[in-house]
């Protein structure tokens, strides 16, 4: 029998039965929408828009202004460990985190796998399954860390012998916190699925506090690459202590739908979906025989994990389906990200081979362009979430995509006036006057990251809808992209200029998918004719 459970908020208190919280994101217009709950719910024209974007933009602010904070105390980093550390020590700090993010690349992935899995179950009246999947995951994934801390302590030497490193010290200690950041991840995804967005930016403040102080104070003692690689791993170890405190603080909270969304069940019907919810969801209604056609539907979704009975029938699924589903998806999604990966860091490589003598001054440009993904990567946290639960309620995200976008929009218009008006400028008080030969590409390259970092939200939006047409795109941008790259033969502004053409293109194409995906989710969610939107 389904387990009812109390609703809450987000934040851990029960709702009071009047209308929403004001500082929530109040889209209007829901078909499934009981009629007591609309005058609540729904406003009129302009004032229903601004609560919208209103709702949208407080719940992203915390997180832009903590990925910030990050980034800082990231490059506060780098600035004072380049002045106490050797050239060929610097060079193999960078390889060391070269390696863990190869490493921690699957965390990702399974981040976006876990905020699907668990929206899927807040809205078909599953919650009572969650305790014991996570769990199993959290199981899974220390199990998973200790086979591989073995497996590094055995093998750094190798591994230090093919990346051509000084010696062995920080190979085991980099490879283990990439290792810790996939079980990060999977936390990170419950407190997105919770709306947890203070908690997750406290956390990306601990991490970067943890990581900046310890760092230092290893390398400044003389560690070196070794102190560099155990402040990344100690960052990681306090990040995920702080995830499991903030969880346990709010249980309840992440078990639940949104009750502030029209079309989410009030209180007392937490645990049953809506008719036309259900009518979506079921996958007795939408594929009696259980295959999805195109393997898109809410029906695929919506298959019951092994030992629990398909509502209505009594009957238990085929073992291990929602395992092969949530398989798939974060396989789609790591396919995603390492694409992402490439996109990014495709113009590093190609400069490095083609001209290695002028890979310092483009490397300076490089990172001062590419925070702009960095920061579209942490705003993709409160993407995500909200881009599934609005989807099984049949509407779409585009306020709350139009609110990350404009505050990526804020720091890329800073760089890029910067980068127009005094880039030479720019680049010697960040890196000092010897990085300044490349500063003709820090324009189309910050315009290139631009793009980029718009790209990182609408791909984290589709893979939100489990659309993986965009796998397509990213793929033929990245082969496009490296040829172009290799015509500029190690010119940095040639280069950049490269990058801003593939990457405008790719952000144009993954932008109108998005409308795409929005458009039939109003159908979907409708029944109208084609190129009639509902509000959502």
């Amino acid at each position: 029998m389904t387990r009812h459970a109390p609703a809450v908020t987000a934040g851990g208190a029960a709702p009071a039965g009047g209308p929403p919280p004001a500082d929530r994101d109040l889209p209007a217009g829901d078909p499934t929408a009981t009629a007591s709950a609309t005058p609540a719910r729904v406003g009129s024209g302009t004032a229903a828009g601004g609560a919208r974007r209103g709702g949208s933009l407080r719940g992203a602010v915390p997180l832009a202004a903590a990925g910030l904070l990050a980034n800082v105390a990231n490059l506060g980093v780098t600035l004072v460990i380049a002045r106490q550390m050797s050239t060929r020590s610097y060079g193999a700090v960078a390889q060391l985190i070269a390696v863990f993010f190869v490493v921690s690349m699957p965390g990702s992935a399974l981040l976006v796998g876990v905020v699907r899995r668990v929206t899927i179950w807040q809205h078909t009246g599953r919650p009572d399954l969650l305790d014991g999947w996570v769990r199993r995951i959290r199981r899974a994934g220390v199990a998973t860390v200790l086979v591989v801390a073995v497996l590094a302590v055995a093998g750094r030497g190798a591994v230090a012998h093919e990346l051509s490193l000084p010696g062995p010290g920080g190979i085991a200690e980099i490879i283990i916190a990439g290792a810790a950041w996939c079980l990060l991840c999977v936390d990170r995804g419950l407190l997105q699925c919770a709306r947890q967005y203070g908690a997750l930016a406290a956390n990306l403040l601990v991490d970067a506090g943890v990581k900046t102080a310890v760092t230092i104070g290893l390398v400044l003692g003389g560690l070196a690459e070794a102190g560099a690689a155990m402040g990344v791993l100690c960052g990681v170890c306090a990040a995920l202590l702080h995830t499991r405190r903030a969880l346990a603080r709010h249980p309840q909270a992440l078990g639940m739908p949104r009750p502030d969304l029209p079309g989410a069940p009030s209180a007392p019907a937490l645990v049953s979906p809506t008719p036309a919810v259900a009518e979506r969801t079921s996958p007795e209604l939408a594929c009696p025989d259980g295959i999805t056609p195109g393997g898109t539907s809410f029906a695929a979704e919506s298959v019951p994990v092994a030992g629990e009975s398909t509502p209505g029938t009594g009957r238990a699924p085929a073992a291990g389906v929602a395992s092969r589903r949530l398989a798939v998806e974060v396989g789609a999604a790591l396919v995603a990200l390492g694409l992402l990966a490439v996109l990014q860091n495709v113009d590093v490589l190609m400069q490095g081979r083609l001209a290695p003598g002028r890979s310092g001054s483009y490397a300076a440009v490089s990172v001062a362009s590419k925070v702009l993904v960095l920061a579209a990567v942490v705003l993709a946290g409160f993407l995500l979430p909200e881009t599934a639960d609005r989807r099984h309620l049949g509407q779409h995200a585009l306020h709350q995509l139009g609110a990350t976008i404009a505050i990526l929009l804020v720091p890329a218009a800073g760089l890029l006036t910067a980068a127009l008006v005094a880039p030479d400028t720019l680049l010697a008080l960040a890196f000092g006057s010897r990085f300044t030969d490349a500063s003709g590409a820090l324009f189309p390259l910050a315009a290139a990251m631009t793009c980029l970092g718009a790209t990182v939200l609408f791909t984290h939006y589709l893979l939100a809808l489990g659309e993986r047409g965009v796998l397509l795109a990213l793929a033929l941008a990245a082969a496009v992209t490296v040829p172009l790259l290799w015509w500029a033969d190690g010119d940095p502004a040639a280069t950049a200029r490269a990058d801003l053409a593939c990457q405008a293109v790719l952000a144009v194409v993954t932008g109108l998918s998005v409308l795409a995906a929005a458009r039939r989710t109003a159908r979907e969610a409708t029944g109208r004719p084609a190129g009639r939107m509902v509000q959502a």
